[in-house]
């Protein structure tokens, strides 16, 4: 593994008297993509924040080793300032006038095909192009980690096909570690170079996918079962 970009360990995480995450450890490392899969309210929202620094009650330690973007399943979009203006704030900042600004916005809005829309309002953009404008904004400052929480849920099928392409290639072009967060297993073994599934705060499986990329759903046919079960999904079983 590359050095690391997140150490986790035995990091537990209370909620009053319910311990959503127990003493849990975990590496990735620079320019690793992977997949966190678990059932809901198994903890996998709780440790994305507790990494993107937004909740730090914890005990046990949490490192991150650089700049961390994310990007929810809701793009949070700030209605009153139009696409452009919405991508700046992901900029570090640093003193640039507005002219640099707006340049560096342009060819992040060029990466995700929304130059079109640099000066129209949130409000009229598709779910999809909403979703590009958020990963814009979270790429934009060139972070050493990037966040995903479910970030292709609300979006039709082909949508998300599509944007499953697009994030692989930012990814590669940009090469920041990625922590993916998600229920869609077909989903992790598209995207991800490693599977974690978590169950009561703890990884409890992990997978390395070997396969080239671009993958397509039957190139790991047999690990999809191996993690359905993980996750407790006993494929052919009555629901």
């Amino acid at each position: 593994m590359a050095s690391p970009v997140i150490e986790v360990r035995g990091l537990t995480k209370r909620f009053g008297d319910r311990t959503v995450l127990s003493g849990l450890d975990l590496e990735i490392g620079r320019g690793e993509f992977v997949a966190l899969l678990g059932r809901s309210g198994s903890g996998k929202s709780t440790l994305l924040r507790v990494l993107a620094g937004l909740d730090g009650e914890i005990e046990g330690t949490a490192e991150v080793d650089g700049t961390v973007s994310v990007a929810f399943q809701q793009p949070r979009l700030l209605p009153w300032r139009k696409v452009w203006r919405n991508v700046v704030l992901g900029l570090r900042r640093e003193g640039r006038s507005q002219a640099r600004n707006r340049a560096i916005v342009e060819r992040a809005l060029d990466e995700v095909r929304l130059t079109a829309h640099a000066d129209d309002w949130p409000l009229t953009l598709s779910g999809g192009e909403a979703q590009r404008l958020s990963l814009a904004r979270a790429l934009v400052r060139e972070p050493d980690l990037l966040l995903l929480d479910e970030p292709f849920g609300a979006l039709d099928a082909l949508t998300r096909i599509a944007m499953h392409r697009l994030v692989e290639d930012l990814w590669r072009k940009h090469g920041p570690a990625v922590l993916l967060v998600t229920h869609d297993v077909d989903e992790a073994l598209l995207l991800a170079g490693r599977i974690l599934v978590l169950d009561e705060g703890r990884i409890v499986a992990e997978h390395v996918l070997g396969h080239p990329r671009p993958r397509t759903p039957t190139d790991h046919a047999g690990l999809r079962t191996r993690v359905l079960a993980d996750l407790g999904v006993t494929e052919g079983a009555p629901a």
